[in-house]
């Protein structure tokens, strides 16, 4: 599998007594702003902050890879990584991994620019282009309704590129987490609105390779204790996250 970009963080803390003996190889994408991304030559976001408290209080060592997000799904399937942070526990994914208690939720958006000549509801989309994410569940509405075959979805390498793509033109819509996509529009200084927002909210946790119960079981301690500190709800705070 190519590799379409790397950067890697390790995090030395020293060993303790629990189960893990080796750094933990840890998934992230490239440009998922404001939960994974990079910023001047830094890893930061929600998520990263969060995966730092977890390692913190197992006191474990750990790295960070970061890829295009198909290519974290990829390499975690076949054993490349040991983890992945802030993946949406979605139906289809279960089938896959294992997943740790959520410590926050998505909610899927439709996105379009927000001028007359964009369509007004999802049916208007017909014979147009789509950026964005494969599994959601705007493609199971789509099935629901009779246009999946309808409407073309194409995979942006990353958020960012998707964004970019509708305020060039290039698409008529974006399929993005709602925080993502406004924290994007402002970045680009674009105005967008929603055409469609389920009420379903997805949750989103660390996800393991299936059998990994040892390492989940860590996971799960981890964030309980976080939860229960408040460390969780200072993290979401820092990052606008609900």
């Amino acid at each position: 599998m190519k590799k379409l970009s790397t950067l890697t963080l390790t995090a030395f803390l020293s060993l303790s007594s629990s189960a893990f003996s080796n750094a933990e190889d840890i998934g992230l994408a490239t440009g998922y702003p404001p939960y994974q991304f990079s910023e001047n030559g830094d890893i930061v976001g929600f998520d990263v902050d969060v995966t730092k408290a977890v390692f913190n209080y197992l006191d474990k060592e750990y790295t960070l890879h970061q890829y295009d997000w198909d290519n974290v799904v990829s390499l975690l399937r076949f054993g490349e990584l040991d983890m992945a942070m802030g993946m949406e526990q979605t139906t289809i994914r279960q089938q896959y991994f294992d997943f740790s208690s959520p410590y926050y939720n998505r909610v899927t958006t439709l996105f379009v620019l927000d001028n007359e000549s964009s369509p007004e509801s999802v049916r208007g989309l017909v014979g147009k282009r789509i950026s964005g994410d494969r599994h959601s569940v705007l493609e199971a509405h789509l099935q629901d309704i009779g246009l999946h075959k309808a409407i073309r979805i194409n995979q942006a390498s990353s958020k960012a590129e998707a964004m970019n793509q509708l305020a060039m033109g290039e698409v008529e819509a974006v399929i993005m987490p709602e925080a993502v996509g406004r924290y994007l529009a402002k970045q680009l200084d674009i105005n967008v609105r929603v055409l469609w927002q389920p009420e379903i909210k997805v949750p989103v946790g660390f996800s393991v390779k299936a059998g990994s119960d040892e390492l989940l079981n860590q996971l799960n301690e981890a964030l309980e204790a976080l939860e229960n500190s408040g460390e969780l709800d200072k993290i979401r705070r820092r990052w606008g996250i609900q």
